[in-house]
């Protein structure tokens, strides 16, 4: 067994959990036939477009930094160091 770090670590799991949504409801919100884009977002492997995430926080009632509070850290370590 290997382990990976997770590639795009995020929120959403838990924040469409507590929205009530399952995937697959989540995925037919979104336009999709099914629910791979949004398992592949929540396993950490790909990240959701512009658009989607624009929609994920419009569904979910919340900003891009509650979404993927580990990307807002290292923006402001950036902003702070330049």
């Amino acid at each position: 067994m290997s382990y990976t770090t997770p590639l795009y670590p995020n929120r959403l799991r838990v924040t469409r959990e507590n929205a009530g949504y399952t995937q697959k409801q989540l995925a037919r919100l979104l336009g999709y036939n099914n629910s791979n884009a949004v398992c592949a977002w929540e396993n950490e492997h790909t990240m959701p477009s512009g658009t989607n995430l624009l929609k994920l926080c419009i569904l979910y009632r919340t900003t891009p930094m509650e979404l993927y509070p580990e990307y807002t850290q290292q923006m402001e370590y950036i902003l702070i160091a330049t």
